[in-house]
């Protein structure tokens, strides 16, 4: 133990048993989120995610976190769509969109993404996950896409079309 740890809280000690037990205690949300985002310890990080409830606490840890794994569980914990969302747009790390992806359901948002996201597989994946053939046949119209974009969504609509044929009237 260094002279320092003497003087310092428990949970900024250097070994990070000390400062896994020490967070347990803690009640300072803000504090908590710091830990969850730049503790050395993913240990340590992963305590402090599963202490925290509030969304936008939350969604800062899954933006700023030093490891992938404690993002992860911080953003299965968000349950509002729309906080998701930013993170797909904004996250820097390719698996921390594509996780999030993964939990929209939104159709206007997978639309949204594909006109905002500038990731061509992150728009992909939205295209993949666009099941209103009405908004697919929009975009297809109106999007000044990548052209591999505009191929996917050329491809879902061939292949809702397979899966949904139109119904023939009788008269």
């Amino acid at each position: 133990m260094s002279f320092l740890d003497l003087l310092r809280p428990k949970w900024q000690h250097h070994d990070p048993k000390v400062r896994f037990a020490a967070i347990k205690k803690l009640d300072d949300m803000e504090q908590l989120t710091n830990i969850a985002k730049h503790d050395p310890s993913e240990k340590v990080a992963m305590e402090a995610v599963s202490m925290i409830d509030d969304g936008s606490l939350l969604e800062k840890i899954v933006m700023d976190s030093l490891y992938d794994d404690v993002a992860l569980d911080a953003l299965k914990k968000i349950t509002h769509e729309a906080s998701i969302f930013l993170i797909v747009v904004n996250a820097k790390k390719l698996a921390i969109r594509n996780a999030a992806i993964e939990r929209i359901h939104q159709q206007q948002f997978l639309v949204e993404i594909l006109k905002s996201c500038r990731c061509l597989s992150t728009c992909i994946s939205a295209t993949e996950r666009i099941s209103d053939m009405d908004l697919l046949k929009e975009l297809n119209i109106t999007g000044s896409h990548h052209p591999q974009i505009r191929m996917a969504i050329k491809d879902r609509i061939t292949k809702l079309s397979k899966n949904n044929p139109p119904k023939v009237q009788s008269v």
